[in-house]
């Protein structure tokens, strides 16, 4: 096949050895169409290349949310009193796939490499604009499923509760989350595996330990371990445990609920009661922490799911036994869906949890909820939450619910009758619609 200069020169020479000026002119009039075509060919099948690009960026990367909103409320001495109408959670989550099926000859070396990114815009009804999780994930290390990767930002694995803080937000049945689920944020490595059956599996990580974004005091890093597994159907079974070295400042990674390793009489001017005294605000943080607990969730109908759960979280105090805290949570928690009465009720369901945090000393308090620093600070010896919910989907993607809890806040020895007027009043009730996409 001749090329286009070869076309050139053949043309060139039978005009010159014809003497035929006229014929040239037409000839070079040729050549110059067959030039224009070849160009427009050529930017077409660049269009074409780059239209292909675009639709396999697309193919690649998903973008979905969640958000709450609704109407909020409750006793004058409650975290909700007043709230009203609020957007009270919003997240957004982009996920890319970065390549498959990645070898070095004929060797397997990664079955999957992703990017997840949270971004989160509100929570608890306050703008938030934070970053959540934000990580790469390699799966199928070595062809298995046993080793899988995960280096950036992630939430603690530890218990059941933290995928309600993050992308199951939208799918939780409650508008309220239990006093001590644990949870948050922090930046390290995950590496985590099951059998190719679901059946077991483990999540290990190693991270900074403090609570701030990207920040690492270099006081001890904070590590965890959770065993899961399935022996049956309807039966899962988890363990967690969680050990830190010195919490630099105070500000433990590991949040139960809305409280975490903070030093005893920060974030707040109301006084600690210590064995029925006034006790000086520490000047320090946290030698040292560890966590254990566990979750049971049961199945026995498809319609119905019972959680279980149990930790105890030990945080010692660098200035002396006197600021040692011990945590306890436990939940127990049903929801039952309503497509069990008929086709009819399949869109409903309801629920209801009780849950408790505390130190369940009569002589040590500690700040169970952040939200409480300014009138129960420290004194805070145990919270319980007797809750009850009911909700009805809207389609796939939206949830109407609504929920009243009966709470009851217990505080430590000695303090004043004014204090304790400030922990009676306290139940709560909202109604809310939860979206997902």
């Amino acid at each position: 096949m001749r090329t286009l200069p070869g076309v050139v020169l053949l043309l060139v020479a039978c005009g010159a050895a014809a003497d035929d000026s006229a014929r040239l002119e037409r000839l070079e009039q040729r050549v110059d169409q067959l030039e224009d075509e070849l160009a427009r060919s050529r930017r077409g099948e660049t269009y074409a290349t780059e239209a292909a690009d675009d639709a396999a960026w697309t193919d690649r990367v998903t973008l979905s949310g969640n958000a709450q909103l609704g109407h909020y409320d409750g006793e004058s001495d409650s975290v909700l009193n007043d709230a009203g109408y609020r957007v009270w959670d919003a997240r957004l989550f982009l996920d890319a796939e970065l390549g498959e099926d990645i070898r070095f000859g004929a060797h397997p070396l990664i079955r999957n490499v992703g990017f997840t990114a949270e971004w989160n815009l509100v929570r608890l009804g306050e703008i938030n604009n934070d970053v959540g999780d934000l990580y790469v994930d390699f799966q199928g290390i070595a062809g298995t499923s046993w080793l899988n990767l995960r280096p950036g930002r992630f939430q603690a694995p530890v218990g059941e509760a933290y995928p309600r803080y993050g992308r199951e937000a939208g799918r939780d049945p409650f508008v309220s989350h239990p006093l001590g689920g644990p949870w948050w944020w922090d930046e390290g490595v995950m590496v985590y595996g099951g059998s190719s059956e679901g059946q077991l599996g483990y999540i290990a990580s190693i991270s900074n330990g403090e609570t701030p974004f990207d920040y690492d005091a270099g006081s001890g890093e904070q590590v965890t371990l959770k065993l899961w597994g399935q022996p049956l159907p309807w039966l899962y079974v988890s363990a967690s445990g969680l050990s830190s070295g010195e919490i630099g400042n105070g500000t433990g990674a590991l949040w139960l609920g809305e409280t975490w390793a903070m030093p005893i009489g920060e974030e707040t001017d109301v006084d600690t009661f210590f064995r029925g005294l006034p006790q000086a605000d520490a000047t320090s943080g946290y030698d040292r922490s560890w966590l254990a607990g566990a979750d049971v969730v049961l199945t026995p109908l498809e319609a119905l799911r019972i959680w279980l759960a149990y930790g105890h979280y030990e945080i010692d105090g660098a200035d002396g036994d006197d600021y040692d805290r011990t945590l306890q949570y436990a939940i127990t928690e049903a929801v039952l869906g309503l497509g069990v009465f008929g086709p009819l009720f399949a869109p409903g369901y309801v629920g209801v949890r009780a849950d408790t945090l505390g130190t369940f000393d009569d002589d040590r308090g500690f700040l169970l909820d952040w939200r409480d620093a300014e009138t129960l600070g420290f004194n805070m010896k145990s919270m319980w939450a007797y809750s009850a919910v009911v909700g009805w989907q809207l389609g796939p993607f939206t949830t109407l619910r609504a929920e009243y809890s009966l709470r009851d806040i217990e505080l430590v020895d000695g303090v004043p009758a004014a204090l304790r007027d400030d922990a009676e009043d306290v139940d709560t009730f909202s109604v809310e619609l939860g979206i997902q996409f």
